[in-house]
């Protein structure tokens, strides 16, 4: 083989939105090239990325502990071994994807949404043109900046609709982080009764992600989670969880989000990633940020290890997080981020279950608000294209 590319990554947004494409475009342009997802440590992750990451075809997956052994003064792992090279962080920290450079002697590369600059980047890919100008202000020098694209855009574009199997279409996406599911899932499953309630025919699925655990899909369905906000359990029938009414969700496979995106009138959403790729998708949806349990809520920098402290941690991060979410000003859906735009609904603050299901029953009542936020949608989201930039810059810094 010629080269090594190491991606490296760390929660499952980046893995799937980012990772996946890149490895894809590698893999078409560059057969010859080894490619090594190198997942670091990561207070947004799950515990199941390395997993979920060999899965995807590359020559090797090294763990978190494997980088941080490696960036501590270990031996070189036999997967990163190679001539020539480039490290490419596609989410996490950068300083630890140029350290893992600079012990190479591999240039490094970064892509990310929040465009912070490292002198040891040789370059900085950013997806808009309003990032770039960010960039540039934060102190990256303008010839090592390229404006490529969204890769979230790749990942979804390849998938066709899935089939037609309900009217109305809900799709529920309570995350892919264990006491996410716990917390979330049981207030959905109480907002799918109601709306089954007033729409006879609705249909509902779930794309159950990779990265939960067998337990906490148990407790989110039995809705005996202790992180609970709301809501109540159901029970597993096969592949269908059904509510004591009677109300049946579809737990589809990770791997059909994108076609069921592509076909549902509505989401029931968290913030995150999903949300890009549902607005990629077309599809507009209902986005809550729970506050009812703020300490299941990851924080970033020294909030997340203040949080870890013994008897003090836990209210201590109840109070960060109800201060951050107080003060946030910009939406928490990425479309409407993106966009500036009301593409998505937004619920913020300490929600209930009618409180949810109000808003989700207005969306799906109100055909010409959906058709046009679904127009906008296509119209305003990134388009495909992002990956094969990123690669073609990468082997071309890595040959020269």
């Amino acid at each position: 083989m010629s080269g090594t590319i190491i991606l490296v990554s760390n929660g499952p947004g980046e893995l799937q939105a980012w990772v996946r494409p890149v490895l894809r475009e590698l893999r078409e342009v560059a057969p010859d090239r080894k490619v090594v997802i190198s997942l670091i440590p990561c207070q947004f992750a799950s515990g199941n990325e390395t997993r979920l990451a060999e899965t995807f075809g590359a020559d090797h997956v090294t763990s978190p502990a494997e980088a941080v052994r490696f960036l501590a003064g270990d031996r070189t792992p036999a997967a990163f071994r190679g001539d020539s090279g480039a490290v490419v962080s596609l989410g996490g920290n950068t300083r630890m994807a140029v350290r893992m450079g600079r012990r190479l002697g591999f240039p490094t590369y970064r892509y990310s949404f929040i465009p912070f600059w490292h002198h040891g980047l040789r370059k900085l890919f950013v997806h808009d043109d309003r990032a770039r100008r960010k960039a540039r202000l934060l102190g990256a020098p303008d010839n090592r900046l390229a404006t490529i694209g969204n890769i979230v855009a790749d990942a979804v574009a390849q998938a066709e609709p899935a089939e037609a199997y309900g009217d109305p279409q809900l799709l529920l996406v309570p995350g892919s982080r264990d006491r996410y599911v716990r917390a979330i899932l049981p207030l959905m499953l109480a907002v799918a009764e109601q709306v089954a309630a007033a729409w006879p025919g609705a249909a509902f699925s779930w794309p159950v992600s990779r990265l939960l655990s067998d337990d906490a899909i148990a407790d989110a369905i039995a809705g005996t989670g202790s992180e609970r906000i709301g809501g109540f359990g159901g029970e597993r029938v096969g592949d269908e969880v059904v509510t004591p009414s009677g109300v049946r969700v579809r737990m589809i496979d990770e791997a059909e989000r994108y076609p069921v995106m592509k076909s549902a009138d509505l989401a029931l959403a968290i913030p995150g990633t999903n949300t890009l790729e549902m607005g990629i998708a077309g599809l507009p949806a209902v986005v809550v940020l729970p506050l009812n349990r703020p300490e299941i809520i990851p924080l970033e920098g020294p909030g997340h290890w203040l949080s870890l402290l013994p008897v003090i941690g836990t209210p201590l991060k109840r109070h960060a997080v109800r201060l951050f979410a107080e003060r946030m000003n910009y939406p928490v859906a990425l479309p409407n981020q993106f966009s500036g735009e009301q593409l998505m609904t937004e619920l913020k603050g300490i929600v209930t279950v009618d409180q949810v299901a109000q808003l989700v029953l207005a969306d799906l009542a109100d055909t010409q608000l959906l058709e046009h936020r679904r127009r906008r949608l296509l119209e305003t989201m990134p388009q495909p294209g992002a990956a094969r930039r990123l690669v073609s810059e990468i082997l071309q810094g890595s040959s020269a």
